[in-house]
């Protein structure tokens, strides 16, 4: 879009009509339409007659308009027009995957892929799904997914505080880190690989069961990371960032099309980044560069292969004693928050991790689309430490320690190729999916623990007076998981207003374990699951829709086996832990301004759960339940503002366990209630145009630290503020994250291992675009 205009600002408004309609003439209700004017925007829905009205100042405006399953279409637009109607035609399209925009859309989502695998309205799907798009990540110049997600209802982000080795994420009360992060909608192992925000042009969230579309899930949703993709118009930026903790980063995008005709597009980022963090000898470093080509010769037909390597150096998250930390009873005071208990040249963790994937389209004359994405993936992580172990039992500084080391490999072979077509007869439309995704998953793991590594003095440590042990592996093994999924969803529409939304998926998940310790058994299972979902949504003409879903989902248990109290042996094949939900709410998105609201209530029930008795034998009786409400809005306002906020409110608890301590307790790490919200300005025109910025709050209520709930961690509240101006082609900004520099546990996990959270952070940025 351009970034000035000509309009005449001291005329009078006039009406302009716009109609959007498909080449058969058929008009397109809900169809987002944007009018751009430098720094103005101006943002509108579509009604069922498929027209809308504007009062807008005589001018030249560039005009942008999107619907699921059509091209976007893009022209300029005279005010007053000469007609006084614009009409915009609309070319159906294969691509139904990403839906990439160059326009300031603000922080509101419109649709998504994730949710239904066919590029549905967000109003349409029945479940609550949150976006963080591209423009809500630069306003704030985030730096991890985690962060990314902070002001997101229904995820705790930064779990276990400060860790710059991995993404640990909870949804609805549920580990997601392991199972539930994806990246274009295949899996994605967050708990070996990591993604840089500077990578992805948007982070969705689906929340609640949804292993119908996706396999084995766990049960409080899954989070994809969408990639950038090629644009057609040509681009480039040109970053520097200096910050908090010696940060020094630079960073590329640029994209483009290599022919006139658009046929041919690329896109090539990078970044190099030297930097510490808040602990003390722990870096984060990171080496980035991912090549994208995309084959675009007409609508029907869209192919697109994407790279990446990345290259991190950091260490460990540090294991701090509850006292001096939670609790400020320990009489030589508060542990500094830069505190580091391992070894400065033992301890290290480094990552080597890079993919090949493809993703294309083709629609086909009679109508069918076929979708199929592809990647293959490795991740090397080599990760050691000495770790703390709580205080040794002579003295309130001397800590003990253990030696912990996990080397791995991780490779992926990942795959979804899916076949659907929209039919309309008379009143009825529906949209057809048919779908089949294969993931081989092979994983080689070694592990070794080894106590008694030698005592550090907590307040003066001084490293290098051990001498560091070797020993035997306790884990060795090669992991081969194996799914294949056959899904399909059938989302059928009435009017215009009533939507009817069935799906159901088989899974076949085999898993095959090879133990390389001496006298170590091998491990081979095959569990199979149906999965599904009925959900059904009214949509009103002022664009209120209630919805109601009910949905399953499966997470299996391999490798595990449960012990029987006849044989006394643990020798029976542990099954999948399955989960239901039934989720109801309202979704909002008003055709006369940009944003969008959801407001869900829902129960998740979680079954076949692996708990463990006092000899820590396995037993697969318990039952947890998640229930809560959560409120999210987004808003961007034509005056150059965008509001972000919400509410969550998730009680957990444990209904059924072999230790009958834990039953009636809360989850451990799961605050019940949580809190955002976030306000981020631009001024448009007059003498201060460009300059803008924001500020956010976020409040964390208190979590259990353990499952008998014997303490908690207590609340916590932070500031985060940004302030930018942008000049010509030039934006300069600073951020700032937990402004006030807060000291805070973000959470324990016992009274040995207490995480403190992130210390005020802060970040310059000088960006140049061309």
């Amino acid at each position: 879009m351009a970034d000035s205009c000509a309009k005449e600002s001291a005329a009078a408004s006039v009406p302009v009509a716009i109609e959007v309609k498909d080449a058969s003439g058929g008009v397109l209700p809900r169809a987002a339409v944007e009018l751009h004017c430098g720094a103005t925007v101006h943002n509108a829905i579509t009604a069922e007659d498929g027209r809308l009205s504007l009062d807008l100042r005589p001018g030249e405006y560039q005009l942008l308009v999107r619907t699921p399953g059509f091209a976007n279409a893009s022209q300029t637009v005279e005010v007053p027009a000469p007609s006084g109607t614009v009409e915009v035609v609309m070319v159906i399209s294969a691509a139904t995957d990403t839906v990439n925009v160059t326009a300031d859309t603000g922080f509101v989502p419109y649709e998504s892929n994730a949710g239904s695998k066919t590029n549905s309205l967000l109003v349409e799907v029945p479940q609550s799904i949150s976006i963080v798009n591209e423009h809500e990540m630069e306003a704030r110049n985030v730096i991890t997914v985690n962060e990314a997600l902070r002001y997101t209802p229904g995820v705790q982000t930064d779990e276990y505080g400060v860790e710059p080795r991995f993404d640990w994420l909870k949804i609805r009360g549920f580990d997601a880190q392991t199972f539930g992060i994806f990246r274009d909608g295949m899996r994605f192992n967050s708990l070996a690989g990591k993604l840089d925000p500077f990578e992805l042009e948007s982070v969705e969230i689906l929340k609640g069961p949804s292993s119908v579309l996706y396999g084995e899930i766990p049960p409080g949703g899954l989070i994809n990371q969408v990639t950038k993709r090629p644009l057609a118009g040509r681009s480039t930026q040109i970053e520097g960032q200096f910050g908090a903790y010696d940060r020094r980063q630079g960073s590329f995008d640029t994209t483009g099309s290599f022919d006139r005709t658009e046929v041919f597009r690329y896109r090539l980022l990078g970044l190099i980044r030297n930097s510490s963090t808040q602990t003390n000898f722990t870096p984060d470093d990171r080496r980035l560069i991912a090549p994208a080509l995309t084959w675009h010769p007409s609508d029907r037909t869209h192919f697109t292969v994407l790279a990446d390597y990345q290259h991190d150096g950091s260490k460990w998250s540090q294991f701090l004693p509850a006292n001096g930390t939670l609790y400020n009873t320990n009489p030589n005071g508060i542990i500094p928050v830069s505190t580091f208990l391992g070894e400065p040249d033992y301890d290290r963790v480094t990552r080597d991790q890079g993919s090949v994937a493809y993703t294309g389209d083709h629609l086909f004359s009679d109508g069918w689309n076929l979708h199929s994405n592809y990647r293959y993936q490795y991740i090397d992580l080599k990760a050691q430490t000495i770790a703390g172990n709580g205080f040794d039992g002579t003295s309130q500084t001397e800590v003990s320690r253990y030696l912990f080391a996990t080397p791995n490999t991780n490779r992926f072979n990942t795959v979804d190729t899916r076949a659907l077509r929209r039919f309309k007869t008379g009143n009825w439309e529906q949209t057809v999916l048919f779908g089949y995704d294969y993931q081989h998953i092979d994983q080689r793991a070694t592990s070794y623990y080894l106590f008694g590594v030698g005592d550090l003095n907590i307040y003066h440590p001084v490293y290098g007076q051990t001498t560091i042990p070797t020993g035997a592996p306790y884990l060795d093994d090669n992991s081969l998981l194996q799914q294949h999924g056959l899904y399909a969803q059938d989302q059928i529409k009435y009017r215009d207003h009533l939507i009817f939304t069935l799906g159901g998926r088989q899974d076949f998940a085999k898993n095959d374990i090879t133990n390389f310790l001496p006298g170590g058994a091998n491990f081979s299972h095959l569990d199979e699951r149906f999965t599904g979902r009925v959900g059904v949504t009214y949509l009103t003409d002022s664009g209120i829709a209630p919805y109601f879903a009910y949905s399953t989902s499966f997470l299996p248990n391999a490798g595990t086996f449960v012990y029987n109290a006849t044989t006394g042996l643990s020798t029976t094949p542990a099954i999948p832990s399955d989960a239901r939900q039934v989720e109801g709410g309202v979704k909002f998105q008003p055709r006369t301004w940009n944003s969008f609201i959801t407001a869900s209530v829902f129960q998740i029930n979680e079954t076949n759960v692996l708990v463990a008795d006092s000899s820590f034998n396995e037993h697969q009786d318990g039952e947890v339940r998640s229930r809560g409400v959560e409120l999210e809005g987004v808003a961007s306002l034509s005056h150059g503002l965008n509001l972000h906020g919400g509410y969550t409110f998730t009680a957990t608890d444990n209904v059924n366990d072999v230790t009958a301590a834990n039953i009636g307790k809360w989850l451990p790490q799961t605050p019940r209630e949580q809190f955002s919200a976030l306000a981020d300005y631009t001024q448009a025109g007059g003498h201060f145009a460009g300059l803008g910025g924001n500020l956010g709050v976020r409040f964390v209520g208190k979590n259990a630290a353990d499952a008998v709930n014997s303490f908690f961690v207590p609340n916590y509240a932070l500031l985060d503020a940004g302030l930018r101006f942008g000049y010509r082609h030039t934006l300069f900004s600073l951020n700032a994250t937990n402004l006030t520099d807060r000291r805070y546990v973000a959470t324990c996990t016992g009274l040995t291992a207490c995480y403190y959270g992130y210390a005020r952070n802060v970040i310059g940025t000088a960006a140049y675009r061309f």
